[in-house]
């Protein structure tokens, strides 16, 4: 049951010579080294991505540069409303590593470490996530959502398109942008309190 959960590397990275290939070695090459931009943008494509599923996602900021503990980003997931709604803390990390690369089971658990009960984790990165780290995550019913480099920029593509018209450098700056006043050393838990 757990393999059937499990996504081949092979399907997790774009074919060679394709628009995303292009596009995912771009964005690679604009974050690599500058791993706090790369937070911000991973952040926002995480909302993103949890909205997409119909739920209602805030974006909280971004963990400062050192120190962090684990998580670059926090936001909260609220389901149901009222007496019937609760939100969820969400952490996210952040990834930017070589197209080629592959996160490991222990780089998820990191993450999966911090968080407490009720909590969940986001985990995106350019690379892909290894099959023994993905069966381990799921096996262990690690609630983590995964989003891998050709999620990523298929995401961003979309995103250029609903809100740039195309144009995937403009999103990536907009998005920049919008995420430089938001770096905080608050406790992750304090997103349930806004």
């Amino acid at each position: 049951m757990a393999r059937a959960r499990v996504t081949k590397v092979k399907d997790q990275r774009p074919s060679l010579g394709s628009a995303d290939a292009v596009d995912l070695e771009k964005v690679y090459k604009r974050f690599d080294g500058r791993k706090h931009d790369f937070e911000a943008l991973a952040s926002a494509v995480a909302a993103r991505v949890l909205r997409g599923s119909g739920h209602s996602y805030l974006e909280g900021w971004l963990t400062r540069r050192s120190g962090d503990g684990g998580a670059d980003f926090v936001g909260r997931l609220d389901l149901g409303s009222g007496l019937a709604g609760t939100g969820l803390v969400v952490l996210g990390q952040a990834k930017c590593i070589k197209p080629d690369s592959l996160v490991s089971a222990e780089q998820i658990a990191r993450v999966v470490a911090r968080l407490r009960r009720g909590w969940i984790g986001v985990y995106v990165t350019t690379g892909s996530f290894s099959e023994p780290a993905q069966l381990e995550m799921v096996e262990d019913q690690y609630p983590v959502i995964l989003v891998n480099g050709l999620d990523l920029v298929r995401e961003l593509r979309q995103m250029a398109r609903d809100d740039h018209g195309g144009d995937l450098q403009a999103c990536v700056e907009h998005v920049l942008s919008s995420h430089e006043t938001v770096v905080t050393n608050r406790r992750p838990e304090e997103i349930l309190l806004e």
